[in-house]
């Protein structure tokens, strides 16, 4: 889903550059804030970082949307929201990131490329511009919840809404990704925050959508499985449901999702490995108890596993 971010961010006249070049219409080099050499080096830089920022005939520059750009008013309509509470860049940090410093109510944020989307454990991911999908949701809560049940349910979430497309394969695999027959398709990451006594949920999405050639193996994406979806009607469709899903949870608890669970589950019974600081487990998964923790069965019995820094793959074959 992403490549290895470099330590460094882009430069200032490089972020310059995109803020006006965002709207994907073509400028006269003469109409740009920077000189001559800065301009070739921004654009060099451009190039090093994955943007399509080219010169059209006349010698006029635009930035290349690949693919049907990501617009504010037609996420927020699949939605159902207002407008308003619907932010779109074309290029950030990190959309979980950049949602935090906005204001606490609902509100989504999406983005066409990133170049520190980060994940679970620390992770640090660069993120193609305008390839798939990356979504952030700021959602406030009355007191801050566990976070690996709400990881389920935003994963849930996402599976109901790709269930739908009608994807065969199609799984959650514990705590927080989905996959395609053992394949990699999305992440989503939850953090949960308190900023000025107002506790919210931060909720981040990396859904792979159009052709990349520099997914790994382990990934997949809806153009490999011939899946054709426009990521703004997507991304209503996802918004509109974790919403609902969110209500859900914060009225009747995760014990409303377990039936849902059962259904998604792509490695129960399975035989699994473990890993964790303290070390490597194996046994086999046998779903998921009422706080959303993993269940293990080895020899030794039964055992229950927080989300926290462990990760869970299918195990070897014997």
């Amino acid at each position: 889903m992403a490549i290895s971010a470099p330590e460094q961010g882009p430069s200032a006249d490089l972020l310059a550059l995109l803020a006006i070049l965002a709207d994907g219409l073509p400028h006269p080099p003469c109409a740009l804030p920077l000189a001559a050499a800065s301009l070739e080096k921004a654009l060099a830089e451009a190039g090093h970082w994955g943007l399509p920022l080219q010169r059209e005939e006349g010698g006029q520059l635009r930035l290349h949307y690949p693919y049907p750009p990501l617009r504010a008013a037609a996420v927020a309509q699949g939605a159902g929201w207002d407008p308003a509470l619907v932010v779109v860049l074309p290029w950030c940090d990190s959309s979980n990131e950049r949602l935090r410093r906005l204001h606490p109510g609902p509100r989504a944020l999406l983005c066409e490329g990133q170049w520190a989307g980060r994940g679970r454990r620390g992770r640090r991911w660069s993120s193609p511009f305008g390839r798939h999908l990356y979504l952030s949701l700021s959602w406030p809560v009355a007191a801050l919840p566990e976070q690996g049940s709400v990881a389920l349910v935003a994963a849930l979430s996402v599976y109901q809404v790709l269930h739908s497309l009608g994807i065969p394969g199609l799984g959650v695999k514990w705590p927080n990704d989905l996959w395609v027959n053992e394949r990699k398709l999305a992440g989503i990451l939850v953090e949960a925050i308190s900023q000025m006594g107002q506790p919210r949920l931060i909720i981040g999405l990396g859904l792979n959508v159009h052709a990349d050639p520099a997914l790994p193996p382990g990934a997949v994406s809806l153009h490999d499985l011939d899946v054709k979806m426009d990521r703004n009607a997507l991304a209503g469709g996802i918004l509109a449901q974790w919403e609902a899903d969110l209500r859900r949870y914060g009225e009747e608890g995760f014990t409303a999702f377990l039936s849902r669970w059962q259904e998604a589950d792509c490695l129960a019974g399975r035989r699994v490995q473990v890993s964790a600081p303290n070390g490597v487990r194996h046994g086999r998964a046998q779903g998921i108890d009422m706080h959303g923790r993993l269940i293990l069965e080895d020899e030794s019995g039964l055992h229950t596993i927080a989300m926290g820094e462990a990760s869970l793959r299918p195990a070897a074959a014997p």
